[in-house]
């Protein structure tokens, strides 16, 4: 009777993984589900291999468990070696992905806080005793938005208490960071707060392909920037160890008379999840305490005298400004600087075929005219050339994108620099290691006449390398045409924030854009004949600029 009490159960609360649908894996049958204990290391998935071993009874562990675990089926890769190099290594790419599924199933409303499995306490110490501060950051990041988290920090206390309370507030970090990127997504789609949130969820858990690489799901782009904060902090040295002060003797009950039980460090680090305007519970002064304390589950006095004791061996303007580094280096990454760009490397090419024409024009003084620009020069200049009058000039620059997305033709690169007379022409792709990714192939009436090279079919460098044509140009009002589809991303990027980097910088510098090659050779056919350069970027990036203005 018990065994068909059980099996009853288990049969009713069996997932269903071979009804999620993704986009970048059509589905091709059933999955292999069974039961196991809900303890650390029996439950897992492999999403190639349509397995799943989750628990299956009534208990909100199980519950938040088979959460978790479907929520990877739904949104996780299959393989993530793709996203695993030198910036974003594997430990810090797997905390940030579980970070991720986290983050998304506690947003659907399932019981995340009680997803404990009883061994957090003692991975704690384990990861303390040892000196292991990366893995502790691993750990920490692959925790938060469950229940786990509070008895990680209750065990690295025991052994660590300055790591503690810097990697309970880096946590609190990692949330507001993930929330932040979903603001992101909000304000990217449809303008700030117009964006409905489960419509911002579904990109944030996204199986579409990335435009830009075909072994990319548009999802991790968010774990990958998630990774490079993780990562940031794993790298820095690891805070002072102090010693604990020794364990007091445990009651009848279990519990020691520190009134901390395994697993409840604090009501605030339960309420993770949440911004700091947002968690009031956590953060408020409590009755009979001063305003700078916080309630963590420690009502007696002894208790918080304790605690200020501990507090006092903490620096925590340390806390913070390691806080503010790794963030500033994520940011750098992502969007508000060069960050990880691939740099010019640029490819020697003899120029050896001189070629007639320029584009363009300019002032130069003359002896006629009607309007005397120059009356100066009745002084100085002998031939007393006081007018002005316009002349074609080289100086132009031609800056064309031969990434994989763009499929341009050796024919069609080679009908760009012949109808950019007189102007740098620099083609640019990459191959995703350190070879050369950028080539000159005019300049100064002198074009390469030999076979165009095999261009890489990556990206990386687009943003140096339209910073490099800038730089080329011979005088300021010289036009600059950038021929490209606007599908620009960093080797770690593939987000939004890469191509508004790229759309704000051309339009400071007055950069024309086309899409495809024929219209790049009639914009420059129209400047042949004296039409004026009048820039204007990409139709797809004109809301990026909208939003950025």
């Amino acid at each position: 009777m018990t065994n068909h009490i059980i099996e009853e159960i288990e049969n009713r609360n069996r997932p269903m993984p071979e009804v999620f649908t993704r986009k970048d894996i059509r589905n091709t049958g059933g999955w292999d589900v069974a039961n196991v204990r809900a303890v650390r290391g029996e439950p897992y998935i492999t999403v190639s291999g349509r397995i799943m071993r989750v628990p299956l009874d009534d208990s909100n562990l199980a519950r938040s468990i088979r959460a978790h675990e479907q929520m990877h089926v739904k949104v996780s890769p299959q393989d993530l070696s793709h996203y695993i190099n030198d910036v974003t290594p594997e430990g810090a790419i797997r905390a940030a992905e579980e970070a991720r599924v986290n983050f998304i199933a506690n947003e659907l409303g399932f019981p995340m806080k009680e997803m404990v499995t009883g061994s957090e306490v003692h991975d704690g110490q384990v990861l303390a005793s040892n000196d292991m501060w990366a893995e502790a950051v691993y750990a920490v990041a692959a925790s938060i938005h469950t229940g786990g988290l509070r008895g990680l920090i209750t065990g690295l206390r025991r052994e660590a208490p300055v790591w503690a309370d810097q990697l309970r507030m880096i946590a609190k970090e990692m949330v507001k960071f993930q929330k932040d990127q979903i603001r992101g997504i909000k304000k990217d789609l449809y303008g700030r707060n117009n964006t409905p949130d489960h419509v911002a969820l579904a990109m944030y858990g996204s199986t579409e392909i990335s435009s830009q690489n075909s072994e990319w799901i548009v999802g991790m782009g968010y774990t990958v920037e998630l990774a490079m904060l993780i990562q940031s902090i794993a790298d820095m040295p690891a805070p002072p160890q102090t010693k604990p002060a020794p364990e007091s003797p445990k009651n009848d009950e279990g519990e020691s008379d520190e009134g901390i039980e395994d697993g409840e460090e604090s009501e605030a680090l339960a309420e993770d999840d949440q911004t700091e305007d947002e968690n009031a519970e956590g953060t408020k002064a409590g009755k009979g305490q001063h305003s700078g304390d916080t309630q963590d589950g420690l009502g007696e006095d002894s208790e918080k005298e304790e605690l200020a004791e501990e507090d006092q061996l903490i620096d925590r303007k340390d806390v913070q400004r390691r806080a503010n580094e790794a963030l500033k280096a994520v940011n750098n990454r992502r969007g508000s600087g060069k960050g990880n760009w691939f740099p010019v490397k640029l490819a020697p090419l003899p120029l050896t075929l001189t070629v007639q024409g320029a584009i363009g024009k300019k002032r130069v003084a003359s002896q006629v005219g009607r309007n005397p620009r120059r009356i100066s020069r009745i002084l100085t200049d002998p031939e007393r050339r006081i007018f002005d009058k316009k002349v074609r000039s080289g100086g132009g620059v031609v800056l064309i994108d031969c990434s994989g997305s763009m499929d341009l033709s050796k024919d069609q690169v080679k009908e760009l620099m012949m109808a950019a007379q007189g102007c740098t022409v620099i083609a640019y792709s990459c191959t995703w290691n350190e070879d050369e990714n950028t080539y000159v192939l005019a300049d100064k009436g002198k074009i390469f006449s030999g076979d165009l090279p095999r261009f890489g079919n990556g990206n990386g460098n687009d943003f140096p390398a339209i910073e490099y044509a800038v730089s080329r140009k011979q005088r300021v009002s010289a036009p600059i045409v950038w021929v490209t589809d606007g599908m620009v991303y960093r080797p770690n990027g593939g987000t939004i924030y890469d191509q508004k980097e790229c759309a704000l910088y051309a339009k400071k510098h007055g950069v024309h854009m086309e899409y495809d090659p024929d219209s790049a050779i009639e914009y420059l056919k129209g400047l042949q004949r004296g039409k004026a350069h009048q820039p204007k970027v990409l139709d797809r990036w004109r809301e990026l600029l909208s939003q950025a203005s």
